[in-house]
């Protein structure tokens, strides 16, 4: 296992390379302004192509048919009527191929003059024919069953033999007959077990591909178009329906195919397929991984995208009966596993009949299972969608646990008491063991600030309840994680010893690798725990602040709410973004939460090396954490990053609605916050941060004039400043510690040693020999974190005053109303 070590580290440290945890393209889709809006149209198409691209090169596992048992079904009766039918669709196609090896007409030995085969054919002694029934229905006409089978095998049959395949789209309605077969036989033997007592609860489910081919699909406004989508359907439904084009919201699995044989051919479908894969991730709330079928020429692959993998089978060659019984075997092992084993969330469900969802929570003690008290809550609202391939998956649904009684409308809406949190963190296997847990934090946090919170006027996140989720597969409780995901066959093994690479940041473009911050150490496996939590109070995104006053007041609020954390809670949150800042209007003024412990380190905890880990979301992050620095990340370094996130939307605008268009920001040298290499980050903020003179020339000057006005910045210029002046020239620090580079340490010749003979022979440029001891200035900086943080919250305090002042000045001359209690 050593081998498959090596290789799964080196592709986890690639996964930053191809959009692990980007928030690049959500914040862009979801119809925000914040700082990872600013990307457009056209380059985030590159950025997709670019992601899809470094994952085939660098995450892609090939090869590895332990994949097909995820799909195998884990119910003993499902699992012996599978087989079943799997050896006869197979056998059944066999013996129609062998019958016809040149024409798409059956034999005259072989079929009568009624189109039935003969008595003594080897398809007769098949009860395929039996089970299929007499007829079905074709847009309003009666069909016969036979007859349907006999178009769909003749139409697969021209793509096993290569026959008439002309051009790319043509080969979907090949496939497509390919696996309509397979769901007329698995439809048959179903219909036929309806009345049996043998049923032993089988549902009722079909794999139907879609009948409209290389299409765009209704749910997104994307460019990318699904080449053929996968989706279930009752055994009642029909098959044979000209107008089936499924959205990515009711597709399991995208298959996509191209001409060329394996190679380029592979190359290019599993490309699309990844980016259908985000797609996918976006529009089901309740996806937990995705699959996915590529066809190269005759040569198909199963793919299946997890939290931190990308896997596909070897190929099953259509050419020969051992590919094409696979293939069978993998659609009917579809039809008959259960949701889970499909992607699907058994935890959460869609309620037609009231048009919203019903998602289940663990309990106030944090469990769900055999005993454990699960409350349901309701919710229509979609905060926070998960739209990308890799990573956390972070969802948040504004709900409430009353049970709506009527439709869900717009006369008839839901109104939400609370928000649910619904990510996949990196987590140890024993929840007990779990340093980092958010549901922890968030504990701690109530405990300790809940009797402070009035006299230290902050807003924090609530925990209301919170845990691992849990579901029930095959009548058994068990931990929804990525060991449950995996747990079957090979797949175990491997994801066992699958491991975090050592956390060097990517030298390509920052879009495609924008939030970092989940690096374990080599010796940690790379495990990931499905978690769920139930906060209040309910808040807007950052970037709906509506004047400077409400933008200062929102930003303050949050590191004066990141100082009571620290103070009082031992708690260092290490993600200071744009995402994880929310707006609570609260007694008629804006506010600012603090929300996502995610990142966040307990500083009671003995286990300090987690405080050189990277952290954070790219464009924000401090110098010291994005060089990967030895020095001890601190409380500066949120600072720091909460600084670069002010200039970031100074420079972008605060007021919803008037901020500046991509290209007029690409034009300003702090684009390169996110869009350059992590080395040309580091060197940009270097740059800006190095004097007050280079400070004030590369950012501050080129701030947006909020209604074109420079009074009405004046209060974001100094906040800014004052913070930059107190991060890089504090008078506490020594003068060598100044600015962002290291220096050589000046010799100071009134407390030199040397003797005056030698100092009549010392030279000025022996002042910059390198054997000279060099100041790093984030090191003092660290060393007096606690003297500097304090100043910075003194200050911090005042800008509050002032700004809640101006806001409520503003209220008051608008004549608006204060909302109440925001815990209500």
């Amino acid at each position: 296992m050593t081998k498959r070590k090596a290789s799964t580290s080196a592709r986890s440290s690639a996964l930053k390379n191809v959009g692990h945890d980007s928030s690049t393209l959500r914040s862009t889709r979801s119809g925000t302004s914040g700082a990872n809006s600013y990307t457009s149209s056209d380059q985030i198409i590159t950025e997709m192509h670019k992601e899809a691209n470094a994952c085939y090169e660098q995450c892609l596992e090939k090869d590895e048919d332990s994949i097909l048992s995820l799909a195998r079904p884990l119910d003993h009766g499902r699992l012996v009527l599978a087989q079943e039918i799997i050896k006869e669709a197979a056998q059944f196609m066999e013996s129609y191929l062998d019958t016809a090896p040149s024409s798409s007409a059956q034999s005259a030995d072989e079929m009568g003059d009624t189109g039935e085969p003969c008595p003594d054919s080897p398809m007769q002694q098949s009860s395929i024919l039996t089970d299929l029934g007499s007829s079905t229905q074709r847009a309003g006409n009666i069909v016969d069953n036979r007859t349907l089978l006999k178009e769909k095998l003749d139409r697969a049959r021209e793509w096993i033999l290569w026959q008439s395949i002309s051009n790319e789209k043509a080969m979907y309605g090949h496939i497509g007959a390919f696996i309509e077969y397979v769901a007329l036989i698995v439809r048959g033997k179903l219909i036929s077990l309806a009345d049996s007592s043998s049923d032993n609860g089988l549902g009722r489910r079909l794999v139907l591909p879609s009948t409209k081919f290389d299409y765009n699909s209704s749910d997104t406004d994307d460019t990318m178009r699904i080449g053929m989508g996968l989706a279930r359907a009752k055994a009642d439904d029909p098959i044979d329906d000209n107008c089936k084009r499924f959205s990515y919201y009711e597709v399991f699995a995208v298959l996509e195919a191209k001409r060329k044989g394996d190679g380029d051919g592979f190359k290019n479908a599993f490309k699309r397929l990844y980016m259908n894969a985000r797609q996918m991730y976006q529009q089901q709330h309740n996806l937990r991984f995705a699959w996915g079928v590529t066809v190269s020429g005759r040569l198909v692959r199963v793919c299946h995208f997890g939290h931190d993998r990308a896997i596909s089978s070897c190929h099953m060659d259509i050419s020969t009966p051992e590919g094409r019984r696979s293939f069978i075997e993998l659609l009917v092992n579809w039809s008959f596993c259960e949701e889970s084993q499909r992607g699907r969330d058994p935890t959460m469900e869609y309620l037609y009949d009231l048009r919203c969802w019903q998602i289940a929570c663990p309990s106030e003690k944090g469990c769900m299972g055999e005993g454990a008290d699960v409350k349901y809550y309701y919710f229509s609202t979609v905060k926070c969608q998960a739209e990308r391939v890799f990573g956390r998956h972070t969802r948040c649904f504004l709900a409430t646990d009353i049970i709506p009684t009527a439709v869900i409308s717009t006369t008839n809406p839901l109104v939400p008491t609370v928000v649910i949190k619904d990510s996949w963190a990196l987590s140890k296997r024993n929840a007990s063991d779990d340093a980092c847990d958010e549901v922890r934090f968030l504990k701690k946090i109530k405990e300790g600030l809940s009797a402070q919170a009035a006299a230290k006027d902050v807003i924090f996140p609530k925990i209301e309840a919170g845990g691992r989720v849990s579901f029930q597969r095959n009548g058994k409780w068990v931990e929804d994680n990525t060991d449950t995901i995996y747990g079957l066959g090979k797949l175990a093994e491997d994801n066992a010893d699958t491991v975090h690479g050592s956390g060097n940041l990517p030298e390509n473009n920052a879009d495609t690798a924008n939030e970092v911050g989940e690096a374990h150490s080599d010796d940690d496996p790379l495990f990931r725990a499905h978690r769920r939590i139930v906060m209040s109070p309910i808040g807007e995104p950052l970037c709906s602040t509506k004047s400077v006053a409400e933008f200062v007041t929102v930003v303050c609020d949050a590191m004066r709410c990141h100082s009571a954390f620290v103070d009082d809670c031992n708690i260092l949150h290490r993600d200071i973004s744009d995402n994880n800042i929310l707006v609570v209007r609260s007694e008629g003024v804006a506010r600012g939460m603090l929300i996502d412990f995610d990142y966040a380190i307990d500083l009671e905890q003995k286990e300090r090396d987690n405080l050189h880990k990277v952290t954070g979301t790219l464009p924000y992050m401090s110098i010291n954490n994005l060089s990967e620095s030895d020095v001890e990340r601190t409380n500066l370094d949120d600072w720091e990053s909460m600084l670069c996130l002010i200039c970031w939307f100074a420079t972008l605008g605060t007021i919803s609605g008037k901020r500046r268009e991509y290209e007029e920001l690409a034009k300003f040298p702090i684009a390169a916050w996110r869009h350059d290499s992590t080395n040309g980050m580091i060197t940009a903020k270097e740059s800006a941060f190095y004097s007050h003179e280079s400070f004030m020339s590369t950012i501050v000057n080129n701030f947006k004039l909020e209604g074109g006005k420079p009074d009405k910045n004046e209060l974001l210029k100094r906040l800014a400043i004052s913070i930059h002046k107190c991060l890089f020239r504090n008078r506490r620090l020594s003068p060598d510690c100044h600015g962002t580079f290291e220096k050589q340490k000046h010799v100071e010749l009134e407390r030199c040693e040397l003797s005056i003979d030698e100092l009549e022979a010392y030279e000025l440029d022996s002042l910059l020999d390198e054997s000279l001891p060099r100041v790093n200035p984030f090191k003092e900086r660290a060393e007096k974190w606690k003297e500097i943080s304090k100043q910075l919250l003194a200050f911090t305090n005042v800008f509050w005053e002032k700004a809640m002042e101006l806001q409520k000045e503003a209220n008051k001359a608008n004549g608006n109303m204060a909302i109440g209690n925001i815990y209500q």
